[in-house]
């Protein structure tokens, strides 16, 4: 009988990897499997592209992903880019002119670059965590020729509360989506995340089926995170991690177990293949 589902979505953080880059011999293999029956995969990710580079060298095949929480859909060697949401010249702007008065460390991406205005210690925790280098430029000019699609905020942890507010009231106004993280080597310093508030794994998702021309029937998708609600409400059907907040669960067809379990692996194997 044919497989009804054409392509997997899969968050990688907490779902096909523990957060430490290294897919399972088990998912990989059933990464294999999924080949093999003819479904094609698509990460998808609140990270940057080139951050995605250690987890996309694992995979079977090429394919194309969805990064930036939906900011961008390209493939996998980021040679051919089929979506990008960039953040206007005048919300750059603002956004710079909000990090100088609080004296913020400011990072700004492109669909393939990440630059700083000049070399800083946060910057450079970040550079390393990330596993990629930055470009110290000039933003007056780098604002005028270049595609910024978000903007990245390096606070340190001590200092967060006091930006909360004012964060959320900023991008509120602007229409700007400001999302907070932090990676457990760092605990000192949070990273917050700008993205146009009209950005979306859900709509990244039903513009790649576009390209791919798969209906979104076809689709099946799995992730753990609250940012990724509206690809579990686009895709055909819908899976969750065991460890997954109520606000995701409640949107799934299935709960699987958790990432430490090969969750991964046996949704797929249950439900896909």
């Amino acid at each position: 009988m044919q497989n009804k589902y054409k392509l997997l979505v899969s968050d990688i953080d907490g779902t096909l990897t523990p957060g430490n880059d290294v897919i399972s011999a088990e998912d990989l293999k059933t990464l294999r499997n999924l080949q093999k029956a003819g479904i094609k995969l698509a990460l998808c990710t609140g990270r940057t592209a080139r951050g995605c580079r250690a987890v996309l060298e694992q995979l079977p095949e090429e394919g194309f992903h969805i990064f930036f929480d939906g900011a961008l859909v390209c493939n996998s060697s980021l040679t051919e880019i089929i979506y990008s949401r960039s953040i206007d010249k005048q919300r750059l702007a603002e956004i710079r002119n909000l990090a100088n008065l609080d004296n913020l460390t400011l990072e700004l991406f492109s669909p393939t670059g990440y630059f700083v205005e000049r070399d800083n210690s946060l910057a450079a925790a970040h550079s390393e965590l990330m596993g990629f280098g930055y470009n110290v430029a000039d933003f007056n000019s780098l604002c005028m020729y270049e595609s910024i699609i978000m903007g990245s905020l390096v606070i340190p942890t001590s200092e967060q509360n006091e930006f909360r507010a004012v964060l959320v009231e900023f991008g509120e106004k602007k229409g700007l989506r400001f999302s907070w993280s932090m990676h457990p080597a760092r605990r000192d310093i949070r990273f917050v995340n700008i993205i146009m508030d009209d950005v979306s794994k859900g709509r990244a998702l039903k513009t790649l089926c576009v390209y791919l021309g798969i209906s979104l029937d076809n689709v099946a998708a799995i992730a753990d995170g609250a940012n990724d609600v509206s690809l579990l409400e686009t895709a055909g059907f819908a899976i969750a991690m065991e460890d997954s907040p109520d606000e995701l669960k409640v949107v799934a067809d299935e709960i699987t177990s958790g990432v430490k379990y090969n969750g991964f692996a046996q949704a797929i194997q249950e439900f896909l293949l």
